[in-house]
């Protein structure tokens, strides 16, 4: 008698908790559900309000392409640049192993970073294969972006791009066992404004259950108060030149909106001009609304984690070069002046001997106002809020591992470094996308890929990434680069400047 192989389905179906069915494809023996709706397009009568959840079907839906990415232009759009994406962008994707339902997999949950205004699940980059082959069922999200994402105006729900993570996130909850994953073995991560977002996400009730591990790359916390979200939006409300009000944004046509945001987020000077704090390298962030966002994220954790020690896992780090990616391209590093450089530390509050500090940690290798500048912001935004995460947790028992990535791009004349999203290829395992390539060049090491690869699938499946967990007598850290190792890592002794300030 001759024995068959199990003929395969055509494409591979996912029968979800409330019946409707999503039809997927095959690629590579992995199935993949591409734009699947988690929630109804936010636009029209539901635009600034929470999402709302896509109501149950009967039959199969498609889920075989892409959803669009939320609205934006592209990076270097000029004046009357068309518009990227669309209305219907609350869809996540996933990349699940062969197995079915009744498995019982691990499962990691991607939020996308972009400074809170630009950016989509769809990016080559994001590809979960790689995750899906190491026994991973990876999901990937969208939320709304800009103006309609986390604008604050009355009559509006504040933080409405939050919401939709928390939407998303109950949707994994209901219906991830459709496709072998456990919902009660949940690892969100995410990167830059994703990894912030998260941040808020660890502090808000609302999110309390919806994942179990937490990684936080290149967290970007900073938060705006009222006062910063009313500057934001009487500055973009001027640009497009209506009322700031709700109604009055709502009517005005979306790519004008779209290329104030653009515009401030491009010019440090218009931002000024429209008395936006200097703080801020982007203008729309989070808001601390009291409601929604009760406090910044780091006050919202401790409260979190002080009242009710959770069963909570956090893997917490960030780059050694961060703003190299913001200053070296196009070469604005070469132009900073001192004015600029001491302009920022006034706005952020860094006390006087902050810059020296900075001068004599760097000694004779960056003492240009470009160089410090970049020194400066990469530890205010990112480097400094990613060891606070880790010494909070360690302090109140929460397990935390703290990483750092110092592996040094080639690019841009080798003036790149280990700069804010070079670590992403690796961790992705797709240093031969596009995005990857742009990020390393050709020659980026596969075994630090690997390493990194590895360490996140091992933190998703087990909560262990491979090294000591981070705690105030032994701060341990794994520093990412080649050859990588693992390290007493206590706080930079010049951090002390922001003490007080984060």
């Amino acid at each position: 008698m001759t024995l068959h192989a199990p003929i395969r389905p055509a494409a591979p179906e996912a029968v979800l908790a409330h019946g409707g069915r999503l039809r997927g494809v095959w690629e590579s023996g992995l199935r993949v559900f591409r734009g699947v709706r988690y929630a109804l397009a936010p636009y029209g009568a539901r635009r600034f309000l929470p999402p709302v959840a896509v109501p149950a079907w009967s039959g199969v839906r498609d889920a075989v392409a892409f959803a669009p990415m939320a609205p934006q232009l592209a990076r270097a759009a000029l004046a009357g640049a068309p518009v990227q994406g669309g209305e219907d962008c609350l869809a996540l994707n996933i990349w699940a192993p062969e197995a079915g339902a009744g498995e019982h997999l691990p499962v990691m949950v991607w939020v996308h970073g972009g400074g809170f205004f630009r950016g989509s699940a769809s990016d080559p980059l994001y590809d979960g294969a790689a995750f899906a082959r190491q026994g991973i069922v990876f999901v990937s999200l969208q939320y709304r972006l800009g103006v309609d994402g986390f604008l604050h105006v009355q009559d509006a729900t504040a933080n409405r791009g939050l919401l939709d993570q928390v939407a998303a996130l109950k949707w994994v909850q209901d219906h991830i066992h459709a496709v072998g994953g456990d919902p009660a073995r949940v690892t969100v991560f995410g990167q830059s404004a994703g990894a912030g977002a998260l941040a808020c996400l660890l502090g808000m009730s609302v999110a309390q259950g919806l994942f179990q591990r937490a990684i936080l790359q290149s967290p970007s916390i900073a938060c705006q108060d009222l006062a910063d979200a009313a500057a934001v939006r009487m500055a973009i409300a001027a640009l497009v030149g209506v009322a700031p009000t709700r109604d009055a944004l709502a009517a005005a046509p979306l790519p004008a909106v779209l290329h104030a945001v653009h515009r401030l987020a491009a010019e440090p000077a218009l931002r000024l001009q429209h008395g936006i704090d200097g703080r801020n390298f982007f203008p729309l962030r989070p808001v601390v609304d009291g409601t929604v966002l009760p406090a910044p994220p780091l006050q919202a954790m401790q409260h979190a984690w002080a009242c009710a020690l959770p069963s909570l896992q956090v893997m917490v780090g960030s780059n050694a070069d961060e703003m190299r990616l913001y200053h070296v391209p196009g070469g604005a590093v070469d132009r900073v002046t001192g004015a600029q450089l001491q302009s920022f530390a006034d706005a952020v509050g860094l006390p006087a001997n902050g810059l020296q500090a900075y001068a004599a940690a760097a000694g004779q290798g960056a003492t240009t106002p470009g160089e410090l500048l970049c020194a400066v912001q990469s530890d205010y935004y990112y480097r400094v809020p990613a060891h606070r995460i880790a010494s909070m947790a360690g302090a109140l028992g929460v397990k935390a591992y703290l990483y750092q990535f110092g592996w040094r791009s080639p690019q841009w004349r080798g003036r790149l470094g280990a700069a804010h999203a070079v670590e992403l290829p690796f961790v992705f395992g797709n240093l031969h996308s596009a995005q990857g390539l742009e990020f390393t060049g050709a020659c980026a090491p596969q075994a630090l890929s690997d390493a990194m690869h590895g360490a996140w699938v091992r933190f998703a499946t087990s909560g262990d990434p491979g090294w000591p967990a981070h705690a105030q007598a032994a701060p341990w850290a794994m520093h990412f680069n080649v050859p990588s190792r693992c390290v007493p890592d206590p706080a930079a002794a010049h951090w002390c400047v922001w003490e007080g300030i984060l």
